[in-house]
């Protein structure tokens, strides 16, 4: 007999199944915040079970129809509270054999709306402060609010369940007649009873069942045992498990589309800063003579600072939003700058200073780096060079470099490898290749996380990976593994952070072997591209997004692809130690 479960979050200002709800604890793109219409999909993965969302004013006809209810907790002003026939309804379908979930959210420490009173268990309350533990060593001074925590054995809802691992949560007070389920921290954050014919559940916070949480510890089979203990249905362990299994290791969720359009050039959004209309400004902005930005360096910077402030309003409030929010791509693309009309030849030596007449590569890089952070570059690049020139040659045609032409140079994060790594990584065009077929392809995070399973996001964030050293920074080229141990995601679970290096990382186990060919074809399935040309400028957020090159043909006549490439990082002074006083080169050396 088919069991059938409602998911009722028409009450909830936090929880929401819909793309377009707006909520005020929603931050604008952390896309998987509060996010739970995967849940559907998810516990129809059960043998026998059918799941549904349910619409607003359906509850008490919904109550005829389901096994079980999953229901948040109302907590304060921005939720609607419970009605008393609503209420009276529950009770009624509870003590007739129904079952039900009931379940609280983050709201944040101290809020008047944190506490909320449990619906159907008088005297029961959802605690205000968060759940904290210690943090692994080294970081044991500092506190944690994600915790693997202990499951009670000998309930049919923690059959198969080693530990949960519950995020910002909160405590159930006031359960002395409930059985506890999971406790932490010297705390219960599940509990459970049976009331008539029925039963009823209680977690204190329901992310350890949202999208970025449901795959870690047991906490799948933990929602796949709750459901079917409610439901009345005990029984077939083996079901349950290959239930939890598939929901981990096979779904894949999507909170809202993405357009499919692959070239950035095509697609408008805040990604993308036209910046023609404007063009006698910025004229005018490069008109008047430069210090040297190779013999004057910080006249220049400051220089190149001040005449950002001159920019239209609008292109500066399209570089300040990209800093403060990103974007679906990581990456925005400014379109065309000036560019100094009698270039030189293409470099053939990327690592010479090549003095144009009215620098304005070099100005629009540090004008617009100064919004981003600071500029800066490593003494293994180019000789330390702030701008740094990105030419074919033909020596390292076939390398895993910068200055190929005839290979992939596959997605990566720019010096995933280094501790001080760039957060952003700025292209400036020159001159495009002759046959105008060079792609700079991008990969964001936020396209990337739907196309994986919840089991491999889980690994992703575990330190189970070894990327490389660059070639350029003295490694052999192509050498694998080398470099640091590291997890590839990081950051808030909402909207994480990437490092990955596809040509040098590896996995040191199984699962992470595994995970890093899943991230391998979620970067080709999501890939978006562009095909620089004169006075495109493309910023890519390197701890969102990963970048590439296609393969092109040089001919080493003056006028090959030529690009100039500069690094920002918003906190230059963490790099202290390892740059001469006052200087903004990194020269820190690799044991490779």
């Amino acid at each position: 007999m088919t069991k059938s479960v409602g998911i009722d979050l028409t009450l909830s200002a936090h929880w929401r199944a819909d793309d377009g709800k707006k909520s005020p604890y929603l931050p604008e793109d952390a896309l998987e915040f509060g996010w739970l219409g995967h849940l559907v999909p998810a516990l129809e993965r059960i043998p026998g079970y059918r799941a549904r969302l349910l619409e607003e004013g359906e509850l008490s006809q919904a109550l005829t129809d389901v096994d079980v209810l999953l229901l948040p907790v109302p907590r304060g002003a921005a939720d609607r509270e419970l009605s008393a026939a609503d209420l009276d309804r529950l009770r009624a379908f509870v003590e007739s054999g129904g079952g039900v979930l009931l379940f609280g959210d983050s709201a944040q420490p101290g809020s008047a709306e944190a506490v909320g009173q449990v619906p159907l268990l008088p005297g029961t309350i959802i605690a205000e402060r968060l759940v904290s533990g210690p943090r692994p060593v080294p970081d044991s001074h500092l506190l944690t609010y994600g915790l693997d925590v202990t499951a009670i054995p000998g309930h049919p809802a923690t059959a198969g369940v080693s530990s949960v691992y519950v995020y910002q949560a909160r405590a159930l007070q006031g359960t002395g007649a409930l059985l506890p389920l999971v406790v932490g921290a010297g705390e219960v954050l599940a509990a459970a009873r049976g009331s008539g014919a029925g039963r009823i559940a209680a977690v204190g916070n329901g992310t350890m069942f949202s999208l970025p949480h449901l795959g870690r510890g047991s906490n799948t089979r933990f929602l796949v045992n709750l459901v079917r203990w409610l439901a009345g249905d005990e029984g077939d362990d083996a079901s349950s498990a290959k239930a939890a299994d598939d929901i981990a290791g096979c779904l894949r969720f999507r909170t809202r589309p993405f357009s499919s359009e692959p070239d950035l050039k095509r697609v408008s959004g805040p990604h993308l800063v036209d910046v023609s209309e404007h063009r006698p400004l910025f004229e005018a902005v490069a008109a008047r003579p430069l210090p040297d930005p190779y013999g004057s360096q910080d006249a220049f910077l400051t220089e190149a600072e001040l005449r950002f402030h001159e920019l239209p309003r609008a292109v500066r409030q399209a570089v300040v939003r990209f800093t403060q929010q990103s974007n679906d791509y990581g990456a925005l693309l400014v379109k065309g700058l000036p560019v100094d009309p009698l270039l030189p030849p293409t470099p053939a030596d990327p690592r010479e200073r090549v003095h144009t007449d009215r620098k304005l590569g070099e100005l629009w890089l540090a004008a617009f780096a100064s919004a981003l952070g600071s500029i800066f570059a490593y003494r293994q690049e180019k000789q330390g060079l702030l701008f740094q020139n990105v030419s074919p040659t033909p020596h390292n045609a076939a390398n895993l470099s910068s200055e190929s032409s005839s290979m992939l140079l596959d997605f990566h994060t720019e010096t995933a490898f280094h501790p001080y790594m760039p957060d952003y990584v700025m292209l400036h065009c020159l001159r495009p290749d002759h046959e105008r077929v060079a792609k700079t392809i991008v990969s964001n995070v936020r396209m990337i996380l739907p196309e994986l399973s919840l089991r491999d996001r889980t690994t992703l964030f575990e330190p189970v990976f070894r990327t490389g050293v660059d070639y350029s920074f003295g490694s052999a080229n192509g050498t694998r593994g080398n470099g640091p141990v590291l997890p590839v995601l990081y950051g808030s679970p909402y909207d994480p952070q990437m490092t990955v290096d596809l040509d040098l990382m590896v996995g040191l186990t199984p699962a992470a072997d595994r995970a890093l060919r899943a991230v391998q074809e979620a970067v080709n399935s999501t890939k978006r591209w562009v095909t620089l040309d004169h006075g495109d400028l493309l910023i890519v957020d390197n701890r969102r997004s990963v970048h590439g090159r296609s393969e092109f043909t040089a001919r080493f006549d003056g006028q090959d692809r030529w690009l100039q490439r500069a690094c920002v990082t918003r906190d230059l002074a963490r790099s202290a130690e390892d740059r001469q006083t006052g200087g903004r080169v990194l020269t820190t050396s690799f044991a490779v």
